[in-house]
C-alpha cells in the first residue's frame, strides 16, 4: 500500500517506521524537512492519506487533498471533525504512546475507527483497539494535551520530583490522582456534549495517554509547571497551548458548564505571560 504522512515530525516518522517495517511504501509531505517535496507530489498515487502535521497547518494542506482518498488524523489537536467534514473517507488514529516509545518498538496500543489501520500498525509489540468513534478519538487527543497542561499547573512541586531507580527515571503520579478522577468525568461530559461516545475515554487514546502525558516527559505537563512557577516557556510547540489558542475556531465544540477544571486551565494559560 502507498502511504502519504503529512508531516514528518518525530510522531509522523515513528508512525511511518512501522508502516514500513510492514512492508508499506511510504511518501512524506513536510515543507519544512522536505522542502523539495510539493503537497502534489507526495500525495499523488497514495492509497491512503495520514496527517501527523500540527492542527493549526490543516487550512494550509486539506484544501488541496483529493476528497476521496482514505485520510485519517493523528494528530491530537481537533477539537471537532469541522476540517475533515469534505472528506468521504475519514477516520482517526490515538492511543497513549510517546514517539519514542514507538521506535523502540515498546509495547503499546493505538485506538483506531478505521479497520484498514490494523493492517497499516499492527505489529509484535502494538496492539490494536477499534472504536467507531471518530469523533471522540480526536476530542481525546486533544482534551488530553490541555488537561496535561493543568497537572502541571496542580501537582507540588516536591511531590512532582523524580527519583531514579536502577539508573531510570521514575515519576510517582500517586498525588495526582484526585485530579485524573475528576478529570475523567469532566471528559465524559464533554464527549457526550459532542456527541461523542463517553466509553472511547476508556481507550488507549481516552484516559492512558492522559496519564501518559502528565508527567515531566510531556511539553504539555512542563508547560503546566512552568505557569505554576512563573518560569520561562520552552522554545519548542506545546500541543496543549496551540488546541486553546485555536479553540475558538471550532463553532461547534460544545463546553459543558460542567467542564470547571477546562475551563481553569484555559484561563490561566491566556493570562500567562
Amino acid at each position: 500500500m502507498k502511504i502519504t504522512f503529512l508531516g514528518a515530525g518525530v510522531f509522523g516518522e515513528a508512525l511511518a517506521k512501522i508502516a514500513r517495517y510492514n512492508g508499506h511504501e511510504i511518501k512524506f509531505y513536510d515543507p519544512i524537512k522536505y522542502p523539495e517535496i510539493e503537497l502534489s507530489s507526495a500525495v499523488s498515487g497514495a492509497d491512503i492519506i495520514i496527517y501527523t502535521a500540527p492542527s493549526d497547518k490543516h487550512a494550509e494542506i486539506l484544501p488541496f487533498l483529493a476528497k476521496d482518498v482514505p485520510l485519517v488524523c493523528a494528530s491530537k489537536g481537533f477539537l471537532s471533525k469541522q476540517p475533515f467534514s469534505n472528506f468521504s473517507n475519514f477516520s482517526a488514529l490515538g492511543g497513549a504512546a510517546f514517539a519514542n516509545q514507538i521506535s523502540e518498538d515498546a509495547k503499546i496500543s493505538f485506538t483506531v475507527s478505521s479497520e484498514l489501520l490494523e493492517h497499516i500498525f499492527s505489529t509484535e509489540t502494538i496492539r490494536i483497539e477499534y472504536a467507531a468513534d471518530t469523533l471522540g478519538i480526536m476530542l481525546c487527543g486533544a482534551l488530553k494535551n490541555i488537561y496535561a497542561i493543568g497537572a502541571g499547573m496542580f501537582g507540588d512541586k516536591k511531590e512532582s520530583e523524580q527519583n531514579s531507580v536502577d539508573g531510570k527515571s521514575n515519576f510517582d503520579q500517586s498525588y495526582l490522582i484526585p485530579y485524573f478522577t475528576s478529570v475523567a468525568n469532566e471528559m465524559r461530559d464533554i464527549l457526550k456534549a459532542n456527541g461523542a461516545d463517553e466509553d472511547t475515554l476508556k481507550l488507549s487514546c481516552g484516559l492512558p495517554d492522559l496519564v501518559l502525558s502528565s508527567s515531566p516527559d510531556s511539553r504539555n505537563f512542563r508547560f503546566g509547571e512552568a505557569i505554576k512557577y512563573e518560569r520561562k516557556k520552552e522554545d519548542t510547540t506545546i500541543e496543549g497551548l496551540s488546541v486553546i489558542n485555536d479553540i475558538k475556531e471550532y463553532s461547534d465544540f460544545v463546553i459543558p458548564s460542567s467542564a470547571n477544571i477546562l475551563m481553569d486551565i484555559i484561563g490561566k494559560v491566556k493570562s500567562y505571560k
